[in-house]
């Protein structure tokens, strides 16, 4: 292959580029290294610096900067640097809540990096799941039949006629044709089964489904209000809330235990960094 060709093959690399601004990395930092000034005023953009500026400038524009992009770069770090500096200087970052949240934040961050990573037995899911079962628990499910009443059509007469509808349906046959009694209602079936109390809530709201919970089995009860209107209702039966076992719901008991070692771990940084304080605050 002749040298022309082996030149340009090269230079069609994607690597290349990269190396080509690296070399000039080095070579303005020693520029900016000789003018920088000494002492405590002294800016200095390390190489580490410069290679991940020269990385995000890549990954947002999937090119590397040109050498006047490059100086744009810098300028803006420094920039910011000298208004950081002078900012601190003359106090602003005191008694700020935005920048003292900030560097709450930062350090929170630093305590998670400090945190060894582990990976729990089984043993240890196990007991996380016992403990806590309220944050794994299945929901209750509902199967029941309603009977809509409309308190905009029926007024007074509400009551008087949930009445005498109870009365017929707890006399009829189990299978009798409940879409021939009570108020069209287009939103809600007039038989539910297993319906989760999340799906209860969000159809019916809270009032009727706490309530649903606490009428007697297989017989027709009522008036119970919920966001539709009033109804008259026939438990069939509630499945209580259970326990998973491990293997069905892993990945969330995993998530759990992994925050409540970070929230410990961040605790316990805090912990020990409050040691170094004596903290006096008002007495009432």
């Amino acid at each position: 292959m002749r040298w022309s060709d082996r030149l340009r093959t090269l230079v069609q690399e994607p690597i290349v580029p990269f190396l080509i601004v690296g070399v000039g990395l080095f070579g303005l930092q020693g520029a900016l290294d000789a003018k920088a000034p000494k002492g405590d005023k002294e800016i200095v953009i390390s190489n580490d610096q410069a290679v991940a500026m020269v990385q995000a400038f890549a990954r947002t524009w999937q090119r590397p900067p040109s050498q006047e992009e490059l100086e744009r770069l810098f300028d803006e770090h420094v920039r910011t640097e000298v208004f950081v500096r002078e900012a601190m200087a003359l106090g602003l970052d005191r008694n700020d809540t935005i920048v003292r949240r900030r560097l709450r934040q930062k350090m929170e961050f630093v305590s998670h990096g400090e945190q060894p990573l582990t990976t729990p037995s089984d043993e240890q899911l196990q007991v996380h799941l016992e403990a806590h079962p309220e944050r794994f628990n299945s929901e209750p499910r509902f199967s029941f039949q309603q009977v809509f009443l409309d308190p905009s059509l029926r007024g007074e007469q509400l009551n008087r006629d949930a009445e005498a509808l109870l009365v017929q349906l707890n006399q009829a046959d189990a299978a009798a044709d409940l879409s021939a009694l009570g108020d069209p209602l287009a939103m809600a079936s007039a038989s539910w089964e297993s319906e989760s109390r999340s799906e209860m809530l969000a159809q019916f709201g809270s009032t009727f489904t706490d309530a649903l919970q606490q009428q007697p089995k297989d017989r027709w009860v009522g008036p119970i209000s919920s966001a539709y209107g009033m109804h008259l209702v026939r438990v069939s039966s509630i499945a209580p809330a259970e326990l998973p076992s491990l293997d069905q719901v892993r990945d969330g008991v995993l998530r759990d235990w992994q925050d409540v070692r970070r929230q410990e771990h961040q605790e316990s940084y805090y912990r020990n960094l409050l040691a170094r304080y004596s903290v006096r605050v008002p007495q009432f």
